[in-house]
């Protein structure tokens, strides 16, 4: 008996949608699934928000610039691709900063520079000190992260360090943002070991018996971040060229349609006229498009409430110098802008600190940040405002006033979610009530379960998995 291949159609060309086809190709052929995949994406090029400019010898990053390495699988997913070699880890001269009165502060890393900091008061740096004897929370339910970190190591620590830290990635307020999302791993710990710095000394002594027992040598010490030689836009190109399916762009999906007693139960109209019928359906996009496919084909609860996930706005501003016109370049990886501040900026990346190879060697580079939850309108204001904005910045924080040789600019509206309190149970309903009402229909991307590249990988992955799993059901029951 013939097989009948499965048409598998993703929605959304960034880094969630093509790996999500990629993965299922790749597990397909393994398990012996004859499938075909389509990624439709509204855009006229793939990434979402991995936005790389190159031009002039330079490497301009308009989305995420890095990917954490702590989480493997986009490392993992790079050396898979033949990219392993085009890896470039962070120099590990960076330091990280903290705007106070008007200019950067060093944040502590030990407990010599902790003593001398000046942004924690004694008190502060007291209660900082305390955090493996706070007695851990008992209730298993979500908290905000404001809420857990507070807990942990005192309001100084949150308003001074961590909320403009935490504030420049997520773009929102700590004070209503999920911990089980955001920083899982830790309230992991506390509720395992009582204590943060108790349960990292945990995962250190676990992991050195590991080795022991097995007998594996010590890994290669891995850099903190990573990009590509040629910008992250490099993963993007060498995932889709290893897609066998059909990628379309400047395509959008017009509407989603559902009829169980079709053989292919789904038909997705295009905006350029075409249908396209498919057994399986992902949504790579983000949570209120996904709302807005599913409005005539799921219960109003769900789409109320894929729409009621925040997402804040951001621009970034690449700015480049010459060098030869900077009095003192920065030294830092970073600095971030706490709200007490006077500074419009959420934070400010050194980009010719973290990654020299972005820029000639006689160029300097920083990234500026505007927008977000506490200045929203500001990420909408024109190019001449913004480029003005940024240089006042610089040169009140720097003393930069040279005039710029290359700008650019990248809008986000809106740009990141931040997933509030109870997110993963909600999102988990969510997905329960798609099984029953829209089977083989799924959810995948930055809106979920985190928002970092690799768990937008992790995600597609593990999404695979469950799809495979389907289809293996599928196939058995119709022999």
């Amino acid at each position: 008996m013939t097989q009948l291949r499965s048409e598998i159609v993703i929605i959304g060309g960034g880094i969630s949608g093509l790996a999500a086809a990629y993965y299922l190709e790749k597990e397909a052929r393994a398990n012996g699934l004859a499938i075909h995949t389509t990624v439709v994406e509204k855009e006229t090029q793939l990434g979402g928000k991995i936005a790389t400019q190159r031009h002039d010898g330079f490497v301009f990053e308009g989305g995420p610039e890095s990917f954490v390495t702590r989480k493997p699988e986009a490392w993992e997913l790079c050396h898979e691709l033949g990219l392993g070699d085009r890896l470039v880890g962070t120099t590990s001269s960076g330091k990280n900063y903290v705007l106070h009165n008007g200019r950067p502060a060093i944040v502590p890393t030990g407990p010599v520079s902790l003593l001398s900091t000046p942004l924690l008061s004694a008190g502060g740096k007291l209660r900082l000190l305390k955090e493996p004897f706070v007695k851990p929370r008992t209730a298993a339910s979500d908290e905000s992260l404001g809420s857990f970190l507070r807990r942990r190591l005192g309001d100084e620590m949150v308003e001074n360090i961590v909320k403009p830290a935490i504030g420049s990635v997520y773009l929102g307020d700590v004070d209503g943002m999920s911990v089980q999302v955001s920083f899982g791993r830790f309230a992991e710990m506390e509720q395992k070991h009582g204590s943060v710095v108790k349960g990292m000394f945990a995962l250190m002594k676990e992991r050195s018996a590991e080795r022991k027992t097995s007998g594996e040598a010590r890994p290669a010490k891995k850099p903190s971040f990573a990009t590509l030689q040629n910008g992250l836009m490099e993963m993007v190109e060498t995932l889709a060229a290893q897609i066998d399916g059909e990628i379309l762009l400047d395509t959008a999906v017009s509407s989603l349609q559902h009829n169980p007693t079709q053989a292919q139960p789904y038909t997705l109209t295009l905006s350029d006229g075409r249908t396209l019928q498919a057994d399986v359906v992902v949504l790579a996009t983000p949570t209120f498009v996904s709302a807005e496919l599913l409005e005539d084909v799921a219960e109003t609860a769900v789409t109320d409430q894929l729409h009621a996930i925040p997402y804040n706005p951001v621009t970034t501003v690449n700015v480049a110098f010459n060098r030869s016109e900077i009095h003192d370049p920065f030294d830092g990886f970073g600095v971030v802008v706490p709200a007490a501040e006077t500074s419009r900026l959420l934070a400010i990346e050194g980009m010719s600190v973290k990654f020299p190879h972005r820029a000639p060697g006689d160029q300097f580079v920083l990234r500026a940040f505007v927008g977000g939850q506490a200045d929203p309108e500001l990420a909408e204001r024109s190019d001449e405002e913004l480029i003005k904005l940024v240089r006042q910045e610089l040169a009140n924080i720097f003393d930069i006033t040279a005039e710029p040789t290359q700008v650019h600019i990248q809008r986000w509206l809106p740009a990141n979610p931040q997933p509030p309190i109870g997110h993963l149970a909600m999102i988990t309903q969510i997905e329960r009530t798609l099984a029953q009402e829209l089977p083989q229909l799924y959810l995948t991307g930055a809106g979920l379960r985190g928002q970092g590249i690799p768990d937008c990988i992790r995600q597609s992955r593990n999404l695979v998995a469950q799809i495979v799993t389907d289809l293996q059901t599928k196939t058995e029951a119709l022999a």
